[in-house]
């Protein structure tokens, strides 16, 4: 990998942490208003991103998310929200 390919992934990596930490909050912000598709989008979009970077139970935690979202399990959607936020967390992509 070049300077350059590494510098890009950097960039793309940041790109990620910080659209990642923004969609957990609107995700969580549209569960209260019952916008189930809206998450399901949301969570669909993590899941490809995260399998790009490796986080490969981000992305399986996501796709459950994506699932139950579509099925609307309000209950599993928050407790997946939250899974999701903490696994993150863990892996320093979000604070």
């Amino acid at each position: 990998m070049t300077d350059t390919d590494k510098i890009f992934m950097e960039e793309l990596k940041q790109e990620f942490m910080e659209s990642t930490a923004m969609n957990i909050v609107e995700m969580t912000s549209l569960f209260n208003e019952g916008k189930f598709a809206e998450i399901a989008r949301i969570a669909h979009d993590i899941k490809g991103t995260s399998g790009i970077f490796g986080l490969d139970e981000g992305s399986e935690i996501a796709k459950e998310l994506q699932y139950a979202a579509q099925g609307n399990e309000s209950d599993k959607i928050k407790e997946l929200i939250d899974h999701l936020a903490d696994y993150m967390r863990r892996n320093n992509i979000i604070k």
